[in-house]
């Protein structure tokens, strides 16, 4: 018999919310760096968060609009990873 702890459905994350706050947080990131990309601001990491997300030319509107949308899902991918491990872990340490 596997040992469950009774309290930690209190403590467990919900994967609405980890989903929704991982989709818009990397979405407003996304955004930042593709505005740092659209002035050609000095800043390599900017130029590279972009292009995780599309292969449009960084500052262009293509790439906000794909590149966005493809940062949304992602970011909402890992945060409903995030929620299950931590959930997981959780059963299985018993915190």
């Amino acid at each position: 018999m596997t040992h469950v702890n009774p309290t930690a459905s209190k403590r467990m994350l919900g994967y609405y919310r980890c989903a929704s706050t991982g989709a818009f947080s990397t979405l407003i990131i996304f955004a930042l760096c593709w505005v740092g990309a659209a002035l050609a601001l000095p800043l390599a990491f900017s130029h590279n968060f972009v292009s995780l997300f599309t292969l449009q030319p960084a500052g262009s509107m293509n790439a906000l609009l794909i590149g966005g949308v493809f940062a949304f899902l992602a970011g909402g991918i890992t945060g409903v990873i995030i929620a299950h491990c931590y959930n997981l872990a959780g059963r299985w340490f018993g915190d």
